[in-house]
C-alpha cells in the first residue's frame, strides 16, 4: 500500500507540462501575424486589380461608345442622302411625265379635245411604276381641283378637292394648287389615309409640276415608309459586317426585343431576352432595360464563351435607342487586354506571397522545433497513454477487455481508466439486460402466433425460453389447483433431454403441496424463492430435479389472488437476482393471460354453437307445428267454408259473398302460415336440396318485391355435395341477405352465385341497391345472425357496401361432404 502511494506521488499531471502553454502562445502569435499579413496582402492585391479594372474599363467604354456613335452618324448620313436621292428621282420622274404629256399634246392637239388628251395621257402614265413598284403618278386639275389620275389608289380619281379632304382629313389638293400657283413646281410631304385602311396614315413624299395646256398638275409620289424600310435593310446589311478592334461587333434589335442584326446569323429573328451568359445571367434583358429606361443608353458587362476556343471571357456592351426607327443599337467587344493584365498581376502577387509564406513557415518551424526537443520525453509518455486508450476504445465494441493501471504514467489517465473499466462493466450488464428483454418480447410475440399449437407445446416453448433467459441448465413449469393443495408438473426441461424422457410418466402425476418439493415450497411461502448457496443435505426434497443443484429460483404467479402457476430454474453459472424474478414473472403472466384468453375463446365458440343448435331445434319444432297443426287446421276450416259457401249459393247469395271473403282471408292465412313454417323449418332444403330451395326463394322474392333475380349454380369437375347442416345454414344466410336487400336496399336486381369445387364452396349475394355507410353490425340483428351461422359451419363471411353502390356478401368455407 505504501509503495503504491509513493509511485502515485512521483507521477506528474498533464497540467504541469509547460509545453502546451508555450505551443499555444507561439501558434496564436503565428496565426495572428499570418492572418494580419494575409489580409494586408490581399487588400493590396484587390486595390491593384481594381485600378487595372477601372483603367481598362474607361478605355473600353470610350471605345464602344465611339464605335456606336459612328454607326449612328452613318445612319443619319444615309437617311439624308436617301432623301436627296428620292427628291431627285421623283423630280426626274415628273419631268419624264411632263415630257410625255407635252409630246402627246403636240401630236394630237388638233385632232382631240382637252378631255380626250387628258384621258390619253392618263392611260399612258397609269401603268408606270418604279422603285420596286412603290413609286406612281397622279394628276389633277388646278382650276377645279378634281383628281384625274391616282395610280396607287384609283378610288380617289374623279374626287374633288373637298371630297379628297373629307376622305383624308387634309386639304392635299389645295396645298398642291397653292404650290403650283406660287412657283409652278415643288416638293410636297403629306399623310395619306386610304379608304381601305381608314384611320391609318401613310406618310408620302411627292413632287408636282404645272402643265398649262391641260390645266394640270402632274406629280410623282412614293411612300415614306417604303423608303425607310429599304434604307433600314441597307443599313442592317452594312452594320452586320462592321467590326472594330480584335473582336468588336455592332448589333441591333427592336424595342420589343427582336434581334435584327448580329454576327451570329442564327440569332436574327429571335428575342434578345433569350440571351444568357455562362453564369445564367440574362444579359439580353439587361440590354433591353438599359436602352428603354432612364437615359436610354448605358453599359452592360457579361461573360461569354469565345466561339473559336470555347474559353470564357468578359465582354462589355454599350446600347442606346434610335427612336426614329424604334431600334436599339449596340456595340460590344471582349476585354482580353484587361484580363491578361489582371492574370499577370495575379501571378506576380502569387510569387511574392509564396516567398513570404515560405520564409514565415521556416521561422515558425525553427521555434516549434526548440519546443519539441524540450518536451520529447513527455510526448512519448503521453503517446503511450493515448495509444493504450485508443486501443481500448477501438476494441471495446467487440470485447470486454479492461485497462491495466500499471501501464499508465499520468494521474489523469488513471482516473480515465477507472471510468472506462466501469463503462465496460455497465455495457456488459446493459447488453445482457437488452438481450433478455428482446428474448422475452420475442417469446410473447411467438406465443401469440402459435394458434394451431396445443397447450402442452406452448408450455414447453415457454419453459425453454425461461431457461434460456435465466442462463440455467434445468427448469420446470407446474400448475396449481384452485384449492392450492396439489401441483402438477406440466413441462420439464433438462440439459440432457433423455433424462426428461425417462421421467415423463413420473412428472405428470399430481402431488400435494407438502410433498411437492421446491414448487410446493414456493406455493406455501407464496413468494419467489432465491437460493444461490443451496445445500440440499440428506432428506431434503429437490423435486422435480433429479440431479445435483447448486442454486435455484422458484417463482409463483397469481391470478385472482390465487397461485396458478409455479416456474423454477436451477444451476445458473452466476447468482440469481431480482432481475431474473422480474423476467420470469412478466413472461409467465403473459403466458397465463394467453392461456385464459384461449380458453375463453374456445368456451365462447362452444356456447355459440350450442345456442345456434338449440335455436335451430326450436325453429324446426315451431315450423313443424305451424305446418302440421295450424296449417292443417286452417285447411280444414277452409274446406268447411267452401262446403257452406256452395250450400248458400242458392239460399242466401249475400251471405255467400260474405263467406267468400272469409274464405279468401283463410287462404291468405294458410299461405302466410306456409311461408312462416318454411322460414322456420326449411323442409325443401332437407328434402330437395339447397339449389331447389333457392329456386323457390327466387320465385317468392320476385313475386313479393317485383325485383329481377339472377341465380347461378356452378359445380366443379369433382362430384360434390353440401352437408345437411351446412346447406340449412347457407339457406338461412341467403334468405336473410336477399330479404334484407329487397326490403331496405330498393334494388332493381339481386344476384345469388354459388360455386362448389375442390371440397369447398364460394357463395356471393349481390344487389345494386342504395347500400349503406359504416359498419353493417349497426344495421340490425340480421347481420349478426348471418355471421353466427357462417361461424357455425366454419365459413368466413364478409360484407362490403358503399352508399349508392349496392352491397356484396361473400361466404367461403369447407362445407362439402
Amino acid at each position: 500500500m505504501a509503495r503504491s502511494s509513493m509511485r502515485l506521488l512521483k507521477k506528474i499531471t498533464l497540467s504541469s507540462a509547460p509545453f502546451y502553454a508555450s505551443l499555444v502562445v507561439v501558434t496564436s502569435l503565428a496565426v495572428f501575424i499570418g492572418v494580419f499579413w494575409a489580409i494586408n496582402e490581399f487588400q493590396a492585391y484587390q486595390e491593384s486589380i481594381e485600378n487595372i479594372r477601372n483603367t481598362y474599363k474607361n478605355q473600353y467604354e470610350v471605345r464602344v461608345k465611339e464605335e456606336l456613335a459612328k454607326v449612328v452618324e452613318l445612319i443619319t448620313y444615309r437617311r439624308q442622302q436617301n432623301e436627296l436621292r428620292v427628291e431627285l428621282d421623283i423630280r426626274e420622274r415628273v419631268q419624264v411625265a411632263y415630257t410625255n404629256a407635252s409630246h402627246n399634246y403636240r401630236l394630237y392637239k388638233d385632232e382631240k379635245n382637252i378631255d380626250e388628251l387628258r384621258s390619253m395621257v392618263i392611260e399612258l402614265l397609269r401603268p408606270i411604276r418604279w422603285n420596286n413598284g412603290r413609286g406612281y403618278y397622279f394628276s389633277g386639275r388646278v382650276e377645279s381641283g378634281v383628281i384625274d389620275l391616282f395610280a396607287d389608289e384609283p378610288y380617289f380619281e374623279g374626287k374633288s378637292a373637298l371630297q379628297f379632304q373629307e376622305i383624308t382629313g387634309q386639304d392635299v389638293v389645295g396645298d398642291i394648287v397653292s404650290i403650283i400657283r406660287e412657283k409652278e413646281a415643288g416638293l410636297y410631304r403629306y399623310n395619306l389615309i386610304k379608304p381601305k385602311f381608314y384611320g391609318k396614315k401613310f406618310p408620302k413624299i411627292a413632287f408636282v409640276k404645272y402643265f398649262p395646256p391641260l390645266d394640270w398638275f402632274i406629280g410623282a409620289g412614293i411612300y415614306h415608309d417604303d423608303l425607310e424600310e429599304a434604307l433600314q435593310n441597307e443599313v442592317l446589311a452594312r452594320i452586320r459586317n462592321i467590326q472594330f478592334g480584335k473582336d468588336g461587333e455592332i448589333f441591333c434589335f427592336r424595342s420589343d426585343g427582336t434581334i435584327l442584326s448580329n454576327q451570329d446569323e442564327r440569332l436574327i429573328g429571335r428575342s434578345v431576352r433569350d440571351l444568357l451568359d455562362v453564369d445564367g445571367v440574362e444579359y439580353g434583358e439587361l440590354f433591353l432595360d438599359t436602352a428603354m429606361k432612364g437615359a436610354q443608353e448605358g453599359y452592360v458587362h457579361y461573360s461569354v464563351q469565345r466561339p473559336r476556343t470555347g474559353s470564357v471571357h468578359q465582354k462589355l456592351g454599350f446600347v442606346q435607342i434610335y427612336p426614329d426607327w424604334d431600334w436599339v443599337l449596340g456595340a460590344s467587344m471582349f476585354m482580353d487586354a484587361m484580363e491578361q493584365t489582371i492574370a499577370a498581376e495575379t501571378e506576380t502577387y502569387r510569387g511574392i506571397s509564396f516567398k513570404n509564406v515560405f520564409t514565415f513557415i521556416v521561422l515558425f518551424a525553427i521555434a516549434v522545433v526548440f519546443l519539441l526537443l524540450s518536451t520529447f520525453f513527455y510526448s512519448l509518455k503521453i503517446k503511450q497513454g493515448l495509444s493504450l486508450f485508443t486501443n481500448f476504445f477501438r476494441e471495446a465494441a467487440n470485447s470486454n477487455v479492461k485497462i491495466n493501471n500499471e501501464d499508465l504514467v499520468f494521474r489523469e489517465f488513471e482516473d480515465l481508466s477507472r471510468l472506462a473499466n466501469r463503462m465496460v462493466e455497465n455495457r456488459i450488464k446493459n447488453e445482457l439486460l437488452l438481450h433478455r428483454n428482446e428474448l422475452r418480447l420475442d417469446t410473447l410475440l411467438r406465443l401469440g402466433m402459435m394458434e394451431k399449437y396445443s397447450l402442452q407445446e406452448k408450455y414447453d416453448f415457454i419453459l425453454r425460453r425461461i431457461v434460456q433467459i435465466t442462463r440455467s441448465e434445468e427448469g420446470y413449469l407446474a400448475l396449481v389447483n384452485s384449492a392450492q393443495t396439489h401441483i402438477t408438473i406440466c413441462s420439464y426441461c433438462v440439459f440432457n433431454e433423455k433424462d426428461a424422457g425417462d421421467r415423463e410418466g413420473e412428472l405428470t402425476l399430481s402431488r400435494s403441496v407438502k410433498l411437492g418439493g421446491l414448487p410446493g415450497k414456493a406455493v406455501m411461502k407464496k413468494t419467489a424463492l432465491i437460493a444461490n448457496s443451496f445445500n440440499p443435505g440428506k432428506g431434503k426434497d429437490i423435486y422435480p430435479y433429479c440431479t445435483a443443484i447448486k442454486r435455484h429460483l422458484d417463482v409463483p404467479i397469481y391470478n385472482d389472488g390465487k397461485i396458478v402457476v409455479v416456474a423454477g430454474v436451477s444451476n445458473n453459472t452466476e447468482k440469481y437476482d431480482n432481475s431474473d424474478v422480474r423476467q420470469m414473472t412478466m413472461l409467465l403472466e403473459g403466458m397465463w393471460l394467453h392461456v385464459l384468453n384461449k380458453c375463453a375463446e374456445e368456451e365462447l365458440a362452444r356456447l355459440e354453437r350450442q345456442i345456434i343448435a338449440v335455436s335451430e331445434e326450436e325453429r324446426s319444432r315451431i315450423g313443424r307445428d305451424l305446418h302440421d297443426d295450424l296449417g292443417s287446421h286452417l285447411t280444414g276450416v277452409e274446406l268447411l267454408s267452401k262446403a257452406l259457401q256452395q250450400q248458400l249459393q242458392g239460399e242466401a247469395p249475400e251471405r255467400e259473398k260474405q263467406l267468400g271473403i272469409i274464405r279468401n282471408l283463410i287462404r291468405d292465412a294458410i299461405e302466410k302460415t306456409r311461408r312462416l313454417s318454411q322460414g322456420l323449418y326449411p323442409v325443401h332444403v332437407v328434402e330437395y336440396g339447397l339449389e331447389a330451395a333457392i329456386e323457390e326463394l327466387v320465385v317468392e322474392v320476385e313475386k313479393m318485391f317485383k325485383v329481377q333475380f339472377d341465380l347461378l349454380w356452378e359445380v366443379g369437375e369433382q362430384e360434390v355435395s353440401l352437408g345437411k347442416n351446412t346447406a340449412i345454414h347457407l339457406h338461412y344466410i341467403i334468405r336473410e341477405a336477399v330479404f334484407n336487400a329487397a326490403r331496405h336496399g330498393k334494388p332493381t336486381m339481386i344476384g345469388v352465385y354459388m360455386r362448389l369445387e375442390g371440397g369447398g364452396f364460394a357463395l356471393k349475394i349481390v344487389d345494386d341497391g342504395i347500400g349503406f355507410d359504416g359498419s353493417p353490425a349497426a344495421k340490425g340483428i340480421g347481420f349478426h345472425t348471418m355471421k353466427y351461422r357462417a361461424k357455425a359451419i366454419g365459413a368466413e363471411l364478409t360484407i362490403s357496401s358503399i352508399k349508392e353502390g349496392g352491397t356484396i356478401i361473400s361466404v367461403t368455407g369447407e362445407g362439402v361432404e
